[in-house]
C-alpha cells in the first residue's frame, strides 16, 4: 500500500483509519439516538468498526502503534455473523487511546475527526 515500509504506514493513513472508524461509530450512535435505528443495527456497525480497526497496519510512530493496540485491547474484532454488541467502544478506556493519538495525528496533518452524514 501506499507509504508502507517494513516499520508500518504513515501516520497519516493511520490516522485518516482511525477516523473513518470513528465515523462508523458516531453515525451508527446518533442513529440510535434519534431513533433511526434499533439497538441491534447499531452494535452491527460497532462490531464492523472492530474489524476495521484490527485490520490497520502499525504505524511507523510508536505512540499512534500503541494507540492502536489500546484500542483493540479495549475492543477486540467481533468476528462477521457474532452476536451481541462489541465491547469497549466508547468506553473511557476507549476514548482514552483516541486521546492519546490525537496529537501524533494532528502532527501529521491529519487531525482526529469524524464526518456525521446520518439524520438529515
Amino acid at each position: 500500500s501506499p507509504g508502507s515500509t517494513d516499520a508500518g504506514v504513515d501516520d497519516a493513513a493511520v490516522c485518516h483509519a482511525l477516523n473513518d472508524i470513528m465515523t462508523i461509530v458516531d453515525n451508527a450512535d446518533l442513529g440510535l439516538a434519534d431513533g433511526r435505528m434499533a439497538a441491534q443495527e447499531r452494535d452491527g456497525w460497532h462490531m464492523l468498526a472492530t474489524r476495521v480497526l484490527d485490520r490497520i497496519p502499525p504505524s511507523e510512530d510508536p505512540v499512534l502503534s500503541q494507540g492502536l493496540a489500546d484500542l483493540r485491547a479495549t475492543s477486540p474484532p467481533v468476528p462477521a455473523g457474532a452476536k451481541g454488541p462489541a465491547q469497549g467502544i466508547g468506553s473511557p478506556a476507549w476514548h482514552d487511546a483516541l486521546a492519546s493519538v490525537a496529537d501524533t495525528c494532528a502532527a501529521a496533518d491529519a487531525e482526529m475527526t469524524v464526518q456525521s452524514f446520518t439524520g438529515g
